[in-house]
């Protein structure tokens, strides 16, 4: 069996979301893995740079892989999008009144 190449298909911010795109891949039949990034300095008073999760397939399934992951980011980015016009709406409502 030949060894497989991994390319980084996209980088992401947050553990969920990388989570949940691994997810998607998968689910395609895709061979798909994160791995963690960042957060960390060689300095002893140096800033760290922020946390990243880069998202692995083959090379060979790349293309395929970064159309998947562009129709997810598109429905997490609307979902958020809602989840806050939701969350202003009950603020505004007094529903839930916070104190």
């Amino acid at each position: 069996m030949a060894p497989r190449t991994f390319t980084v298909a996209t980088s992401v911010a947050d553990p969920l979301t990388a989570e949940r795109l691994v997810s998607v891949l998968q689910e395609a039949q895709l061979d798909a893995f994160s791995r963690a990034g960042g957060a960390a300095s060689s300095a002893a008073f140096a800033s760290a740079t922020p946390a990243f999760y880069d998202l692995l397939v083959p090379t060979d399934d790349l293309a395929k892989a970064e159309g998947l992951l562009k129709a997810e980011l598109a429905d997490i980015e609307r979902d958020g999008a809602a989840n806050a016009q939701a969350a202003e709406e009950e603020a505004l409502s007094g529903e839930n009144p916070v104190g």
